[in-house]
């Protein structure tokens, strides 16, 4: 619900704060007060297109917020909060634009900035306007098979549909990839055979290139590496003057020592395990030295390989191991080609299969849509002779659009509800619903009926009672009353009978302060809201009498008491 607006040097506004409750609220007071101004200012506030005009004269930015509370489990939270608009614990949207004559206009959504159209998406869930105006999710023919779905349970069977159609389309963006893919490699069929030859040619292995060059490297110094070792090897143990040799006649003088004072024993261990390692290494010396013979022809072999793994790593600049990964799918896509025929036919079964799957699931679907749409038509039928305007008759036209096995996320059918106005004319589409009234009045049906499906928090009627008698204005304020079971609903009305039916009043009025002309707003409570009733009643004049009558229809308005939504359309579903 809306639960706050504040609106600064907007138009005749200069400073308005409201904090507004739950149920249904009507703004009334006398023709051109300004009542269409808290319209506009909504209309901006949700993505309206914004104007100059609209700041004050002599101000250069008008302000204008609203903060809306949600239910935790409204859709809209859980959007916001993946979008990061809306904290885990927060369950409160706040929405500010600025206006600026320079035309530097800013929209904030929760203390962050935000785009335009990202204020109208979020928006669009918010609030519904009915009038003369474009903020109407009901003429959304998207919005009318959703409400039509949900006002006949078929929840369950439309996400049945929707996943049968994703696995449909997974499977045609396989066969077409696939499709897609082939066609690319015929073209290319023998590029494609001689890199894979070429590249299994030479038989790469991972880590070859630098055990190679650490190879090349050796045999390149080969006669150097003899030499250094050789000599290592005799001056560790060639001759009786080696260092072997001289490290034993160490350790023989020690054992002497050791026997004369006790506390060299400890060093003779040390002197032993110098002798075991320097023999190890006169060992890995005598090998090494094996080993370091001048190999001419391995090193021609060595070289011409690396320049084979140079030459095709420049070639396809990749590494060895990158070269390995599109050999491998080079043979892949070979074998592919091979198998093409095979591979297609398998994929064409699988999507006709899923084809058929989701067709059968969409015309199940549709037949239940049908039969649903004819109670919608009973039910609607009814409010609009409850409305007084039984002449009106609706039809949802409802189209199936898979003649060319044509499907969409919602199935195979386009909806879309028509109206006929009067007996004789043609169905329209609703958006060409000339009257602003006449359009408010559709609108409330339609929302009466769709109370318990449809999660727009806010929904405001402007006009509803153009054109409209004191009988027909006493069913339309019932109506309205109710439908602020499932919403928190607004009207601008200048009925009594409307008026004196709602849970909250507000006046709206002209008031002229040091020269300027400001437009006022107020919740208008006990004497005063029968004051305002009264006048209304009384077209401006107010007598004992005229507002003796005012009590009794707002004891009568409040006491008012019939059938709840929720009831009607509970019996109604059950017929379905």
């Amino acid at each position: 619900m809306l639960t706050e607006l504040r609106i600064s040097n907007f138009a005749l506004i200069d400073q308005l704060h409201l904090d507004l409750p739950a149920g249904f609220l009507v703004l009334t007071g006398e023709t051109g007060a300004g009542k269409s101004l808290l319209i506009d200012a909504l209309l901006l506030l949700v993505g309206g297109r914004a104007s100059s005009d609209h700041i004050r004269f002599g101000a250069d930015e008008a302000l204008l917020e609203a903060c809306f509370t949600l239910q935790e489990s409204h859709p809209l939270i859980g959007q916001l909060r993946q979008d990061g608009f809306v904290l885990p614990d927060q369950q409160d949207v706040f929405i500010r634009r600025i206006l600026a004559r320079s035309g530097k206009n800013r929209s904030y959504l929760n203390g962050q900035l935000a785009s335009v159209q990202t204020i109208q998406d979020v928006g669009r869930q918010l609030v519904d306007i009915h009038g003369q105006h474009d903020q109407q999710s009901l003429l959304s023919t998207k919005t009318q098979l959703e409400l039509l779905d949900a006002y006949g349970g078929l929840g369950r069977l439309v996400q049945m549909f929707q996943q049968r159609y994703e696995e449909w389309k997974e499977k045609q963006g396989a066969l077409e990839a696939l499709q897609h893919r082939l066609q690319e490699q015929m073209t290319r069929q023998d590029i494609l055979q001689f890199q894979y030859e070429e590249l299994t040619k030479i038989q790469f292995r991972i880590g070859e290139e630098e055990i190679l060059s650490q190879e090349y490297h050796r045999l390149k110094h080969s006669g150097r590496l003899g030499e250094l070792s050789n000599q290592s090897f005799e001056a560790l143990s060639d001759g009786e003057h080696s260092v072997l040799a001289q490290l034993q006649e160490v350790t023989n003088w020690v054992q002497e020592l050791a026997q004369i004072d006790a506390q060299c024993q400890t060093w003779i261990p040390l002197l032993e395990s110098s002798a075991i390692t320097l023999q190890e290494i006169t060992h890995h010396l005598r090998n090494f030295r094996a080993q370091t013979e001048s190999d001419p022809e391995r090193m021609e072999v060595i070289d011409s390989r690396l320049a084979g793994l140079q030459r095709l790593k420049k070639k396809y600049g990749k590494t060895i191991e990158e070269l390995i990964e599109l050999a491998q799918s080079l043979e892949e896509d070979l074998a592919l080609l091979q198998q093409k025929d095979e591979q297609i036919a398998k994929l064409e079964t699988d999507v006709a299969n899923s084809f058929q799957a989701m067709e059968t699931v969409a015309k199940d679907l549709s037949t239940k849509r049908k039969k649903v749409a004819k109670q919608l038509v009973k039910q609607v039928q009814r409010e609009f002779e409850g409305l007084k305007m039984g002449a009106m008759q609706l039809q949802v036209n409802l189209v199936q659009n898979n003649d060319k096995g044509v499907f969409g996320p919602t199935g195979m059918d386009r909806l879309e509800l028509l109206l006929a106005p009067n007996p004789g004319e043609p169905p329209m589409p609703l958006g060409r619903i000339a009257s602003g009234g006449e359009l408010s009045r559709i609108m409330l049906a339609l929302k009466t009926v769709f109370a318990g499906n449809d999660h727009t928090p806010v929904v405001i009627f402007d006009e509803i009672d153009s054109g409209v008698g004191g009988e027909a204005g006493m069913v339309m304020g019932n109506r309205l009353r109710q439908l602020a079971d499932f919403h928190q609903v607004c009207c601008i009305t200048h009925l009594p009978q409307i008026a004196s039916q709602a849970h909250a009043q507000f006046i709206v009025k002209k008031v002229t302060l040091e020269d300027r002309t400001l437009t006022r707003v107020e919740e208008a409570t006990g004497d005063q809201r029968e004051t305002e009733i009264a006048r209304m009643l009384g077209g401006g004049k107010v007598t004992p009498t005229i507002k003796q009558a005012a009590l009794e229809m707002l004891k009568a308005g409040l006491q008012e008491q019939s059938e709840p939504i929720h009831k009607k359309a509970a019996k109604t579903h059950s017929k379905i």
